[in-house]
């Protein structure tokens, strides 16, 4: 992994980190746009679409898209100083993510 930037920030410092197998206990409403929703509807059928049978034991959900878009997102060294709108906190993420590649 990336060495973290003096100012910048991950909330996961490894995957392991993460429970895999840990039950969702919280219920969180947040509103999307139109589009978002299209996209994780359209995310959602297609890995169902692309799974064998062998592999249906879990149910993907557009939920399920969003829990696992957070933990990867939070292992990202972002700058965390000075966000002053979700478009600054966009670009910082995509800025960390192409960084990684």
């Amino acid at each position: 992994m990336k060495a973290e930037t003096k100012g910048s920030s991950s909330l996961i410092s490894r995957i392991s980190d993460i429970q895999a197998e840990e039950q969702p206990t919280v219920r969180l409403t947040v509103p999307v746009r139109p589009d978002q929703e299209e996209l994780l509807t359209r995310i959602a059928r297609t890995i169902t679409q692309n799974r064998d049978r062998h592999h249906r034991s879990q149910r993907i959900t557009k939920a399920t898209i969003i829990r696992a878009y957070i933990d990867a997102l939070s292992t990202l060294p972002i700058e965390i100083k000075n966000i002053e709108d979700e478009k600054v906190l966009l670009d910082r993420i995509l800025s960390s993510l192409e960084e990684r590649s």
